[in-house]
C-alpha cells in the first residue's frame, strides 16, 4: 500500500502501521523494517510509533550506539502486546554476522518485542521473512511516501 505522509496525517498512518504489527499470532518479536534514504524520515517514523506506545523519551536516532531500547510501561493502555521497543539503527554495520553480538538472536525471539530496524539492507541476510517492510522516499521537504 502506497500512501502521501504528511504531518497532518502521520499519526493516523502510524496507527495502520502498528495494526498491521499487532495482527496475527506471533512467537517471535515483531520486526518494523524501515528503508530510504539518509532524511527520508526513518527517525520520524520510529518516534510517531513510540509516542503511540506510551513512552516519554525523546526518541532520537541510534545511529551511534546502534541499538536503543525503551521499555512499556505494564499498565500503559497502548499497545500492551509490547513490552519493549528497540529501536535499532544499522546503519554502521559492515556486516550482518557483525550484529549478531548484539544479542540479535534473544532480541528476535522475544514475542513482547517490538523491533524497529532503520537501514535493515545492511543486515538483511538475518531479518526474519515476517518483517514489516515499510519503505519511504522524498516527495519534497515536508511530503513523503510511505509503502508498507
Amino acid at each position: 500500500m502506497k500512501k502521501i505522509l504528511k504531518e497532518n496525517n502521520k499519526e493516523q498512518i502510524i496507527k495502520e502501521i502498528i495494526k498491521k504489527a499487532l495482527l496475527g499470532k506471533k512467537n517471535n518479536a515483531t520486526i518494523i523494517s524501515l528503508s530510504g534514504d539518509l532524511g527520508a524520515g526513518k527517525t520520524t517514523i520510529t518516534k510517531e510509533i513510540a509516542k503511540q506506545l506510551g513512552i516519554k523519551e525523546n526518541v532520537v536516532s541510534p545511529t551511534f550506539v546502534i541499538m536503543k531500547i525503551y521499555k512499556l510501561e505494564s499498565n500503559s493502555k497502548h499497545y500492551s502486546n509490547f513490552k519493549k521497543l528497540i529501536h535499532i539503527d544499522a546503519y554502521r554495520i559492515e556486516d550482518a554476522k557483525e550484529f549478531i553480538n548484539f544479542d540479535w538472536e534473544e532480541i528476535i525471539s522475544d514475542k513482547e518485542n517490538l523491533v524497529v530496524l532503520e537501514w535493515p539492507e545492511k543486515i538483511k541476510k538475518i531479518i526474519p521473512k515476517n518483517a514489516i517492510n515499510i519503505s519511504l522516499s522524498h516527495i519534497d521537504e515536508e511530503t513523503r511516501q510511505i509503502e508498507f
